[in-house]
């Protein structure tokens, strides 16, 4: 989706209320991926720790089928994120990293509730209304079935395309949130260290 024409520079150079950031960050340059492997073994090494701590324990099926949903639906929210921040800091002439950063702040603040919402409707919709068999949130039937983890995992997706569709949308209505998200970060001048606090945000 474009966004709107008053945070695209005119030609001749940038205009003078949003300034190109000559030293933006590079959310796919060496340092950002190493940061990325970095965390993602993390989130991995926490999820086996609370799997230690649960009681009682579910069984390994079970829990890799309802991680491996977290850790798919991760994925393509960050991959989206990465997408619209790249996309967007080209088209604006921002910082990749403000666009990244304000998805992030939107994602873990109103798009938990959106999720939530769009979820649970689904959720309801197909199993309860339709009657529909494998749709029912970490239930995957006796013996555990795979086509009931792709079916909860493709409503899940489904949930998260929802939201960033409408974070997508609230960019485009309210230009302003951009000078909001340099202002939270303009703390931060070294952009190593600013990546490294933005890819551990949504630890």
């Amino acid at each position: 989706m474009p966004l709107p024409a008053a945070t695209i520079p005119p030609e001749g150079g940038p205009p003078e209320d949003y300034p190109v950031d000559q030293t933006s960050c590079q959310l796919l340059g060496p340092t950002a991926l190493i940061v990325q492997g970095m965390m993602g073994i993390v989130v991995i090494a926490s999820l086996l720790f609370k799997r230690q701590r649960e009681k009682p324990k579910r069984p390994w099926r079970i829990w890799l089928f309802d991680v491996s949903k977290q850790i798919v639906g991760q994925m393509f929210v960050h991959g989206v994120n990465v997408f619209i921040s790249d996309v967007g800091s080209h088209r604006s002439a921002g910082n990749a990293c403000v666009f990244y950063f304000l998805n992030i702040l939107l994602d873990t603040t109103i798009g938990v509730a959106l999720i939530y919402l769009v979820l649970h409707i689904a959720t309801w919709a197909l199993a309860e209304k339709l009657m529909l068999k494998g749709f029912e949130s970490g239930q995957y039937g006796s013996p555990p079935s795979f086509k009931f983890w792709i079916r909860q995992a493709a409503v899940y997706v489904f949930a998260l395309t929802s939201m960033k569709l409408l974070v997508v949308a609230l960019f485009a209505l309210w230009p302003g949130i951009f000078k909001l998200g340099e202002w939270l970060l303009s703390w931060l001048g070294n952009d190593d260290v600013l990546q490294v606090i933005l890819y551990a945000l949504p630890l």
